[in-house]
């Protein structure tokens, strides 16, 4: 190699350009790269806008501590958890305990909160590890861009195709949409939703489309291993992260970042309180549409707009004003009847810290460590 190619590849790996794309996508799609690295030629996909795009999603092989998989198998995707609005930057961290089963002292602290009958009920809430996933997709509208990183809410989009899958045929072969050969295209529709200056989009549904062509093996070593790029913090720096100056001891009188902050009495924080529907996540209504009930649950509900997202028991998913909501009347049932369902919803699971099973998930301080926590959360 001449002295001239040498210096010139010298420069190139000492170019900051890798440095500033990442930068710019980093800065595009607001995140703050604090659970996950990214790979320096790896783009982020992320939903734009209400256009429905076609993804496919490409298997990578798995490396540690997938809950899903086995070392060295091939699969689609990483679930993880995450504390958001942590630290005086409000980033969001890698939860241990969730993730890896490892001690996280957040979820120690919220813990602690749970005991105090002075604590901020919305801290202890916010505090709570929200369910993410890591995809590797390819944008079939736009296919320059190779095998992009997704990540993204599971309750945007996982909890979707999850539904899909599971209410499927058998003979449909949904559950292989990720096969590299006789896979399918994933057409996602989006929906924008919005909460004061907040948007963000949904996923609210999943058309399963025959791909035109298999992938090659070789596209596997275009994937990022998704288990790999998991940003775990130790038990010690995660604390120091969380509590930046504050002393654990003096959580009655300061916030999460901190900061003093006044008390009110619980008779003015009630007043203070929204008057709520009485509807709950769960409920099953009915709902009248052009002369004829449907019956359905609610999947969501929203107070600001008194409105619920219901999905109707035929698959469509609507959004409903609550005065357009009637409670689903239950029919009838023997005293055999009733005995056989009681028993039934016996054998789900009992709540060791004597809260209700499969409902009072990460409500009650032993929630932290509780056996059957994860029967309850699926529950």
């Amino acid at each position: 190699m001449s002295k001239r190619k040498k210096e010139k590849e010298k420069r190139g790996k000492r170019s900051t350009a890798v440095a500033a794309k990442r930068r710019a996508e980093e800065h595009k799609s607001g995140f703050a790269n604090t659970s996950f690295e990214i790979p320096g030629d790896v783009k982020l996909f992320g939903l734009k806008n209400e256009k429905s795009p076609r993804l496919d999603i490409i298997p990578y092989e798995v490396g540690e501590g997938n809950p899903f998989a086995d070392k060295g198998e091939l699969y689609y995707e990483r679930t993880f958890w995450v504390h958001r609005g942590i630290g005086d930057d409000q980033t969001s961290y890698v939860c241990p305990r969730k993730t890896i089963g490892e001690s996280c002292f957040p979820c120690e602290y919220r813990a602690k909160l749970m005991k105090d009958p002075e604590a901020d009920e919305d801290l202890i809430k916010d505090l709570a590890p929200k369910e993410r996933q890591l995809f590797n997709v390819i944008d079939t509208k736009d296919r320059e861009k190779g095998v992009q990183l997704w990540e993204i809410s599971f309750h945007l989009f996982g909890k979707t195709l999850d539904r899909e899958i599971k209410n499927s045929d058998e003979d449909d072969g949904y559950e292989r949409f990720a096969d590299l050969e006789n896979g399918f295209t994933l057409k996602l529709g989006v929906e924008e939703s919005h909460q004061g200056k907040a948007s963000w989009f949904t996923v609210v549904s999943v058309n399963f489309k025959p791909r035109k062509e298999d992938y090659d093996d070789d596209i596997l070593e275009k994937t990022t291993c998704l288990d790999d790029i998991l940003i775990i913090k130790e038990y010690d720096e995660l604390k120091e992260i969380f509590l930046q100056t504050t002393d654990p001891d003096d959580k009655d009188d300061k916030d999460d970042k901190g900061v003093k902050k006044s008390k009110k009495s619980k008779k003015k924080e009630k007043e203070e309180e929204p008057e709520e529907s009485g509807w709950k996540v769960g409920d099953r209504v009915v709902v009248e549409i052009d002369g004829k009930d449907y019956a359905g649950e609610i999947t969501e509900i929203d107070e600001d707009e008194e409105s619920a997202t219901v999905e109707f028991d035929d698959g469509d998913t609507q959004d409903v004003a609550f005065d357009d909501l009637t409670e689903e009347e239950e029919p009838e049932k023997s005293k055999k009847d009733k005995k056989g369902e009681d028993e039934k919803k016996g054998k789900k699971g009992k709540c060791p810290g004597g809260g209700v099973f499969g409902k009072d998930t990460d409500e009650l301080e032993e929630c932290a460590d509780c056996p059957v926590w994860d029967e309850c959360d699926d529950a």
